[in-house]
């Protein structure tokens, strides 16, 4: 049984689980949505089949994607404090073993995702994985706008979600990507705070560790959670709640606008973990609020 847990723990570390789970919690908010959007509340047997070979689909194919990205970033992750022990840098994997594996994974999430939920979705799996490896990762080594592009991808699950519920993509469907489009850039700008020295050894041209004594990255922070308190707001016209979900999703936004002030007037450490602790807490309260407001 040790035995056994050896061969599959580094690629189950491979696969980025909590990234996984963020990505079918997402994915579960589109389709959520997208059935509201034609008055439906998951009362069919078929909608819950759907929506479990959704999650499936998609965790399998996020879980290949950060194999690749593991892979294609070995040399970089070795240099860092943050991720000098993941598998591949610690060699308790194999390169090749690897790549197989993501491959697998790939190629069995996309067949998978076409056969049990639709094509639109497949599809959908496939451009996020040509922009989040192709695009994003070599961009990290680039220009400090990789965060920016990095949060295409990341914000694309929840418009699978939407397609495996009404079959297609409609425009109320881009107001959930740039929630999350909007959510990714001062979470990920945050940790970028918190590692930025982790960063420049690793040679990744993150906003704080190219300009370290610039507000340039707090002002990001600034423009992004007011975008995504208005994005936010917009929320309400596909689900057509009113004050209660208006109300929290306002002051959810504020609270993020706040620590993202308090940082460009205080660019410490503590504040930048402040504003990393309350991204975390404010995606769930504001999914939340979504299904029960």
């Amino acid at each position: 049984m040790k035995n056994l847990k050896k061969i599959l723990s580094p690629y189950f570390e491979l696969t980025k689980p909590r990234i996984g789970l963020l990505v079918i919690v997402t994915a579960y908010l589109g389709y959520y949505l997208g059935l509201r959007s034609m008055d439906s509340h998951m009362l069919q047997v078929n909608e819950w089949m759907t929506l479990a070979h959704l999650m499936i689909g998609m965790f399998m194919s996020c879980s290949g994607a950060c194999a690749f990205n593991q892979i294609f970033e070995a040399s970089i992750d070795a240099k860092m404090d943050r991720t000098k022990k993941r598998p591949l840098p610690l060699k308790k994997i194999s390169p090749f073993s690897a790549y197989i594996f993501a491959i697998s994974l790939f190629l069995i999430s996309s067949a998978y995702l076409s056969l049990f939920v639709n094509s639109t979705v497949a599809i959908l799996s496939c451009i996020t994985y040509i922009t989040y490896l192709f695009i994003y990762t070599p961009l990290k080594r680039k220009t400090t706008l990789n965060t920016l592009v990095g949060a295409i991808p990341g914000a694309l699950p929840p418009i699978g979600g939407w397609a495996a519920a009404t079959g297609h993509i409609s425009s109320p469907a881009w107001i959930i990507f740039g929630v999350l489009a909007c959510w990714q850039i001062p979470h990920f700008l945050a940790i970028a705070i918190i590692y930025a020295e982790d960063y420049k050894k690793g040679g990744l041209k993150m906003l704080p560790s190219v300009y370290p004594k610039n507000k340039i990255t707090s002002i990001y922070m600034i423009f992004f959670t007011v975008a995504l308190t208005c994005m936010s707001l917009g929320l309400s016209i596909i689900k057509g709640h009113g004050i209660i979900f208006a109300v929290g999703s306002l002051i959810l936004g504020l609270i993020f606008i706040y620590c993202s002030i308090k940082l460009i007037l205080n660019n410490s450490l503590e504040n930048a973990k402040r504003v990393f602790y309350y991204s975390i807490a404010y995606l769930p309260i504001l999914i939340i609020l979504i299904i029960f407001s």
